[in-house]
Formats: structure tokens, C-alpha cells, sequence
């Protein structure tokens, strides 16, 4: 009996899983960027990362601003990371521009979602995160609307895997501990 009871305890616990998040390339200092522009097609969930970013005191354009921008230059939407779009908004005084694109679940909250940040003058890809939703069970269970996240928890999920001055809550502590 107690075999069973862990074996089924072990099965809940595994079949369940929180959000996931990859890092392609190192996390990025942002402070070091005045001036980035949010895509214009990121979307909700582009909106949140800028306002999680806003939060924090970056500076971000609005997707409107980044659209009247490329507007003006006679630029497509669509070739937003191409060197010569990229080129023409360096010019513009912009450093960095966040792509987010993103893929809504069957509950209306973010499924999963692939950001870049590109430097504008040197076209490279400064940080990228991978980011899906967690998951519980059958769809729209209680154990998945449990795991699943919102709007804004998965911002700040987005947000602090790229933001290198970012402290986790436990590196906090350790760093307080070992001063």
C-alpha cells in the first residue's frame, strides 16, 4: 500500500510541469540600451515584456512609434531585423529591437513565445528566450489552470531571463549570506 501511495504521488508530481525557459545566448545587460523598439507585431504578450521592462526603468517605443518610424523611412514591418531596416533605425537613435512572437493557448493565455533582442548596429542577436507554458493534466483542468501563467507572470518570466541585472529571489540570499 505505501509503494502505491508514492508511486502515485511521484506520477502527479511528474505529470505536472511549470513554464519552461531557454536562454540562447547570454543574458544582456539592459541598462546599457536607452533606446529599444518594440516590433510592431509582438502582440499582447510584446506589450507586457515592454511594460515589465517599462517597470523597471528601460526605456522602450511603443510598437505605434516603431511603425510611425519605419513608416517615415519607407520600411517594411516585415523586415524589421534585416540589416538595412536595422541600419536605417540605428540612424534613428535606436540601439535595439525586441521581435516577440508569440502563440495563444486554448485558454486565452500565452502558450508559448520566441524573443530576440538584435542590436541595431552590429545586426547581432544579443539575447533570445524561449518561453512555453506549464501544463497540468487534461486541458482546462484544475491542475492546469494551476500551472498555467497569465499575461503578466509570463512577462516578467521573459523579461528576467533576459535582463542580466536581474537577481532571482535565492541568489538574493545566497548573495546576502556570503557577504
Amino acid at each position: 500500500m505505501k509503494k502505491l501511495t508514492i508511486f502515485i504521488l511521484s506520477f502527479l508530481l511528474f505529470s505536472c510541469a511549470t513554464s519552461k525557459v531557454s536562454m540562447v545566448g547570454n543574458k544582456v545587460n539592459l541598462k546599457s540600451y536607452k533606446n529599444i523598439a518594440l516590433n510592431p507585431g509582438s502582440g499582447v504578450l510584446g506589450q507586457a515584456v515592454a511594460n515589465e521592462l517599462a517597470g523597471r526603468g528601460y526605456r522602450v517605443s511603443t510598437p505605434g512609434k516603431t511603425t510611425s518610424t519605419m513608416l517615415r523611412l519607407n520600411l517594411n514591418e516585415a523586415e524589421i531585423s534585416k540589416p538595412k531596416t536595422l541600419e536605417a533605425l540605428s540612424k534613428e537613435g535606436v540601439e535595439a529591437v525586441l521581435i516577440i512572437n508569440t502563440v495563444g493557448g486554448y485558454d486565452q493565455m500565452p502558450q508559448s513565445a520566441s524573443v530576440q533582442l538584435i542590436e541595431t548596429k552590429s545586426y547581432e542577436i544579443l539575447a533570445g528566450v524561449n518561453w512555453q507554458n506549464g501544463w497540468g493534466g487534461q486541458a482546462g483542468s484544475i491542475a492546469d489552470r494551476v500551472m498555467r501563467k497569465g499575461l503578466t507572470t509570463s512577462a516578467a518570466e521573459i523579461v528576467n531571463s533576459l535582463d542580466a541585472a536581474y537577481q532571482s529571489p535565492t541568489k538574493k540570499i545566497v548573495n546576502l549570506i556570503s557577504k
